[in-house]
């Protein structure tokens, strides 16, 4: 058993280490280094400097529409519904059920639109003009249908 365990024979007496490690040289030099660079970073009170603030970056191929193309576009859309919706009603093979759906976008589009409107500037009063006078023609329709003026 004796030859097995060989691990613990290192040759070097245990009491031989009983007093204080030695340090070396380099050793110290490195705890002396160290606690200098310690001692400055505690020494030092964090001092307020001032920071340039990033300015606006440019985008080159953003295209951002305003209130006023907006309310242009929609307004140009609703137009075009309702002039689809005036070519139904004249061809007597459409019934009102089919009609019925168009109609009902052509009601929600005036009320997008009705929003956007809102947020124009008085720069753009005209542009508001055609399009309340849009919105109004829009509703006005709604309203006819649904009250029955178009049954026969």
């Amino acid at each position: 058993m004796t030859t097995i365990n060989q691990i613990n024979d290192s040759g070097l007496p245990l009491t031989a280490q009983t007093g204080k490690p030695q340090k070396n040289d380099t050793a110290d030099a490195f705890e002396n280094v160290f606690n200098k660079a310690l001692d400055k970073t505690q020494a030092k009170q964090m001092i307020p400097t001032s920071v340039n603030a990033l300015s606006e970056i440019a985008s080159s191929g953003l295209k951002i529409i305003d209130s006023s193309g907006i309310v242009s576009g929609k307004t140009g859309k609703l137009l075009d519904m309702l002039d689809a919706y005036s070519i139904q009603l004249q061809d007597p093979e459409v019934s009102l059920k089919n009609i019925e759906p168009v109609l009902e976008k052509i009601r929600i589009n005036a009320g997008t639109l009705f929003e956007e409107t809102q947020r124009l500037s008085a720069a753009d009063e005209n542009l508001k003009k055609i399009a309340t006078q849009t919105i109004v023609t829009a509703q006005t329709e709604y309203l006819k249908f649904q009250r029955g003026d178009y049954l026969s």
